[in-house]
């Protein structure tokens, strides 16, 4: 029986069923992994077992990606044994320092930032913690210089109920954020 099916659409057929025209199997579409609200891809394992991510959003028509290294508590306390702390500033993650890139103008909490490519840090301003967006990028995570910081924004800081584990950075509920042991902190998110 001859088939009255266009080529195309056998081809269409034949991929979606996991088999080509030729009858080789067609490689797998990767599913995203969803964390903190976003579509994750992992960037590479990190060098001492922090594995570094990129996660992205779409915020009201604004592509947001934050690329960041994800470590592990150990057993460590926030604010003692880990960042952050009070008396230094913080990377957001660990190893490379955390890049966040936008394609639309935000305000990070009462921050204006342009859209561009920046690296997003933490410290303790009277007692508050602040989320700093410096808009040195490429650098490693503990290469912070304060004369490229382009806005403070003060965090509201909360206590999780379940500890994570793991760093985990998000946007949601128009807020960015991250969680870290039992600490959460936000800014206020806002598409211009």
């Amino acid at each position: 029986m001859k088939s009255h099916m266009p080529w195309a659409i056998l081809a269409v057929l034949a991929l979606a069923s996991g088999v080509a025209c030729d009858g080789t199997p067609t490689p797998a579409t990767p599913t995203p992994t969803m964390l903190g609200g976003g579509a994750t891809s992992e960037v590479h394992s990190g060098n001492g077992g922090s594995p570094h991510v990129t996660t992205a959003w779409v915020v009201e028509g604004a592509n947001i990606s934050i690329t960041y290294g994800r470590p592990y508590l150990k057993g460590r306390v926030v604010g003692d044994s880990v960042a952050p702390k009070a008396d230094r500033v913080w990377r957001l993650g660990a190893d490379e320092a955390t890049t966040l890139v936008t394609d639309r103008d935000l305000m990070l909490g009462s921050a204006h930032v342009p859209a561009g490519e920046y690296t997003l840090w933490t410290t303790y301003m009277d007692d508050e913690l602040h989320l700093i967006i410096n808009t040195e990028t490429g650098q490693w995570g503990t290469a912070y210089d304060a004369d490229n910081d382009l806005a403070h924004a003060a965090m509201d800081v909360g206590e999780l109920a379940i500890p994570a584990d793991q760093l985990i950075l998000k946007i949601e509920d128009s807020k960015l954020g991250f969680e870290w042991g039992t600490m959460t902190a936000s800014v206020p998110l806002m598409v211009h």
